[in-house]
């Protein structure tokens, strides 16, 4: 059975009164849930079923979790969308699992935070909490939405989400900072304080944004992001992730391997061996001036980080930046290396 005209103006959630006001009728809302066209996920609550789209599994798991969002706020009014929630709301970066429970947070009424199935509900009246709403969702605001990450994920998470929230504009340190500064006593404020000294925009992916500071974790120094290579004639010879002494860190996500699939109209397994072929290039070239480099992909960095990190100090204690003969550009200053104390490798 068919939607009933109706009912598809109501919106994808709406509640009996509603559908019994657009002028619908017990009897058809009886019959469309019995036929498939409606579900009833609480008392007096129903929602159109949403056909999720062939795509990316983050694609999916994103469209099923703002799902879930909308229901959690339906039986639970008063309450906003929060912390890991909000920031998919946002459309920010983050690691999306597609179990992760939906945070929300009273707005209206402040009851003691509790745990239900795949949903978390928090209170906060001790700050006001101003509320955003995007695509109809009601949800805190960036600023707040990034505090509440800080405080309550790892940072190697919540700082990649918070660099690329300020790299794409979505918000500023410094409305973060604020959000923080009213936060006082609450549960996780030191970790997001730490997280902030992590914090550095200028790191181009969240893959860089979580490697560093995941390494960062294990002792291994932060290294400077997104560092021009010049030859002896200063010519450009590459960019890396990121510089530490004179051994240049590389984090492979996939998605760099398709970026020439629409520049170039190369099918995807063309332009693997193109992006292959042109980073193997270029990695020979910087070895050939001096510098060694340490690559890992997404997998190991979630995985093995502390195989990567000893990779990592291998190739610092080995490295001399004296026989590197080229010229580093960062930010507005043509530089050298310069040497890091060597540690154990294990």
């Amino acid at each position: 059975m068919r939607l009933p005209h109706e009912l598809r103006s109501l919106g994808p959630i709406f509640t009996r009164s509603s559908a019994l006001e657009a002028g619908s009728s017990a009897y058809v809302l009886e019959r469309t849930t019995a036929d498939g066209a409606l579900v009833r996920f609480g008392r007096g609550l129903y929602r159109v079923p949403v056909e999720l789209e062939d795509g990316q599994p983050w694609e999916v798991a994103r469209a099923e979790h703002l799902r879930r969002c909308r229901e959690a706020q339906a039986v639970h009014p008063g309450h906003v969308i929060s912390h890991q929630s909000a920031a998919v709301v946002h459309g920010m970066q983050l690691r999306l699992h597609p179990a992760m429970s939906v945070h929300l947070t009273s707005v209206d009424r402040a009851p003691c935070s509790r745990r239900e199935p795949g949903l978390v509900m928090h209170h906060a009246d001790s700050v006001s909490n101003d509320v955003a709403v995007v695509d109809g969702i009601r949800t805190t605001t960036p600023a707040r939405t990034i505090a509440d990450v800080l405080r309550t994920s790892r940072p190697p998470n919540s700082v990649a989400l918070f660099d690329a929230a300020v790299r794409d504009g979505l918000v500023t340190a410094q409305a973060v900072r604020r959000v923080l500064d009213t936060q006082v006593r609450w549960r996780g404020r030191p970790r997001a304080r730490q997280a902030m000294q992590l914090h550095d925009p200028r790191r181009e992916s969240w893959l860089e944004s979580f490697s560093f500071v995941a390494l960062h974790e294990l002792g291994v120094p932060l290294p400077e992001p997104q560092v021009q290579v010049l030859d002896e004639g200063f010519h450009f010879v590459g960019r890396v992730d990121g510089l530490l002494g004179s051994v240049f860190l590389e984090a492979d996500g996939e998605s760099k391997y398709y970026l020439l699939t629409e520049e170039l109209g190369l099918t995807p397994a063309e332009s693997v061996a193109r992006v292959l072929e042109k980073q193997s290039d270029r990695h020979e070239r910087l070895v050939g001036l001096g510098l060694q480099g340490v690559r890992w992909t997404t997998r190991e960095i979630q995985r093995e980080p502390g195989l990567v990190a000893r990779r990592i100090w291998a190739a610092v204690n080995t490295a001399n930046p004296a026989d590197f003969n080229g010229w580093l550009r960062i930010g507005d200053r043509i530089t050298r290396p310069q040497p890091l104390p060597h540690r154990a490798a294990g």
